[in-house]
C-alpha cells in the first residue's frame, strides 16, 4: 500500500456516508467552525482540502475548497469544488449564512444599541458614534435601515 492508499484509507475511516443527502460526514476531530481536521505527511490539515487533493488533484495557490451542499463537515469530493476568496463570500452571501447582528464576531454594537440608536431623535451622530464607539457613518446607516435591519 503506497502513502496515498493510506491516507485515503485513513480518511474514509473516519467519514460517514449519509445515504440520504449523499455527503461524506467527517467523524474525527474538527476546529471551532465545523470543520473536520485531519493529520496528513507529518502536519493538521483541513479533511474536505484533503479529500479534495486526493480524489481531484492538487488545489491551486490562491483557491479555497466549497462546498455545494453547505455542510461544514463533509468530505465528498462531488461536493467539493475550487472557488476564489470572493466566490466564497459571494456563495455565502447567496445561500444566506453570513452571521448578522451581535452573532457576528466583529459587531461592536448590540440589537438593543440599534434600538436605542433608531430612538434617538434629537440627539446628533457625531455625539452617538462617540457614545457607542462607532464612526458616524455607521450611525447614518443604522438610522437608514442599510445596517442592521
Amino acid at each position: 500500500m503506497n502513502q496515498m492508499e493510506s491516507i485515503t484509507d485513513r480518511l474514509m475511516a473516519k467519514a460517514d456516508v449519509d445515504e440520504r443527502t449523499g455527503c461524506w460526514n467527517w467523524t474525527g476531530g474538527s476546529n471551532g467552525h465545523g470543520y473536520g481536521r485531519a493529520w496528513a505527511n507529518g502536519r493538521m490539515v483541513s479533511a474536505h482540502r484533503l479529500s479534495f487533493e486526493l480524489h481531484c488533484g492538487q488545489i491551486p495557490d490562491g483557491l479555497h475548497v466549497l462546498h455545494s451542499c453547505d455542510n461544514r463537515a463533509c468530505i465528498n469530493p462531488a461536493h467539493l469544488f475550487l472557488g476564489t476568496h470572493a466566490e466564497n463570500i459571494a456563495d455565502r452571501n447567496a445561500k444566506g449564512r453570513q452571521a448578522r447582528g451581535s452573532a457576528n464576531g466583529r459587531a461592536k454594537i448590540t440589537e438593543a444599541d440599534v434600538i436605542a440608536i433608531r430612538a434617538a431623535t434629537g440627539v446628533v451622530q457625531r455625539e452617538l458614534a462617540t457614545q457607542y464607539g462607532i464612526c458616524r457613518q455607521k450611525i447614518s446607516d443604522i438610522r437608514a435601515g442599510k445596517r442592521w435591519s
